[in-house]
């Protein structure tokens, strides 16, 4: 009979609702045409005993918004309360799940006319609910999101993209959310080019103050680039032929997340199991699967891997528990 493994007793869970029970209770109950325990959950995220939460509100509205995209139980809860500024950044986020769905089911650079409509309404949304709460950052996050479905494959103009980012950045200066979704604009497979997120990448990972996540930043970067480098290719468990993740940099920006986040955070944010499995990711794929350091990460993740970045390199359940097993196989002490 063969030896247990630690991968025998784990069952990976990629509910992007990261271990959020009552996110996850309030999604099911959505998408079933009750939106009481949603209310409540991002009601929390605005007054909360210590204080809003803005990590933790667009982390929620974003699960709630790609659960009930496909129907209209938001829009009817926004007629029953529409002076409600969580209903209205609700059906703001839920407007732009649908426009950017439309913009990737089409070629990049063509915005048909039905896709500019949605899109149009969902701006109108966004700046609606960021009327209705004007200190939250949370209205420009979205606005950041839905610059995408406008500019994707275009020569636009940044001036637009960039008041957005200002306007949320006024909000809330490190804003975890926001700064991911503006690298992500930044993409080459979006609107931007490797140079232009690399740029944005380390100047914001160098003047976040210690403890921020925005240190993840150039290692999202990485996964991209590789992401985009190995396009068509069938995606493997081993670190890339051309030697992507051995580069000297990615294991200096390893390096630098490990001390400047990992080191100095104190309260975990919403996505905090997110950026951990781009850390680890970046770390396994460097060469550093027989560390403390990965062993840790491993553990704190527990069953919390995501399909972004692990999918980049393999499917994304397996090449978690591939890496994983290798992590506590060679740290298992030999007799």
């Amino acid at each position: 009979m063969a030896a247990k493994t630690r991968n025998d007793v784990l069952r990976v869970n990629m509910d992007p609702a990261l271990g959020d029970v009552a996110l996850a209770e309030a999604r099911d109950a959505l998408a079933s045409g009750e939106w009481g325990p949603a209310r409540e959950v991002l009601a929390e995220t605005r007054h909360g005993e210590s204080g809003p939460r803005w990590d933790r509100r667009s982390h929620r509205v974003r699960v709630l918004a790609e659960a009930v995209a496909n129907s209209s139980w938001v829009e009817r809860w926004q007629v029953l309360e529409p002076v409600n500024p969580d209903a209205a950044l609700l059906r703001a986020q839920v407007e732009t799940v649908r426009a950017l769905r439309a913009t990737l089911s089409g070629p990049a650079g063509h915005i048909d006319p039905a896709t500019a409509e949605t899109a149009a309404e969902a701006q109108e949304l966004c700046e609606h609910a960021a009327e209705m709460a004007p200190g939250d950052p949370t209205p420009w996050v979205v606005m950041l999101t839905l610059a995408r479905a406008a500019d994707r494959g275009r020569s636009a103009s940044r001036d637009d993209f960039w008041r957005r980012w200002q306007e949320m950045r006024a909000r809330d200066a490190f804003n975890r959310d926001g700064h991911h979704e503006a690298l992500t604009y930044l993409f080459g497979a979006w609107c931007g080019s490797h140079s232009e997120m690399y740029d944005f990448a380390y100047w914001l990972a160098g003047e976040a103050p210690p403890g921020s996540p925005l240190a993840v930043l150039p290692l999202v970067g990485h996964a991209e680039v590789y992401r985009a480098a190995t396009a068509g290719v069938a995606p493997v468990l081993r670190p890339s032929p051309h030697g992507h993740w051995q580069r000297r940099v990615v294991s200096a920006d390893v390096d630098r997340v490990l001390r400047s986040w990992l080191g100095s955070a104190t309260v975990p944010h919403a996505q905090a199991d997110l950026d951990r499995n781009y850390l680890l990711h970046a770390m396994v794929h460097s060469g550093r699967v027989d560390t403390d350091e990965a062993r840790a990460l491993f553990d704190a993740i527990g069953s919390h891997a995501m399909r972004v970045p692990w999918s980049y390199t393999g499917d994304p359940e397996s090449s978690f528990l591939y890496w994983r097993e290798r992590a506590f196989t060679a740290g298992t002490p030999r007799r």
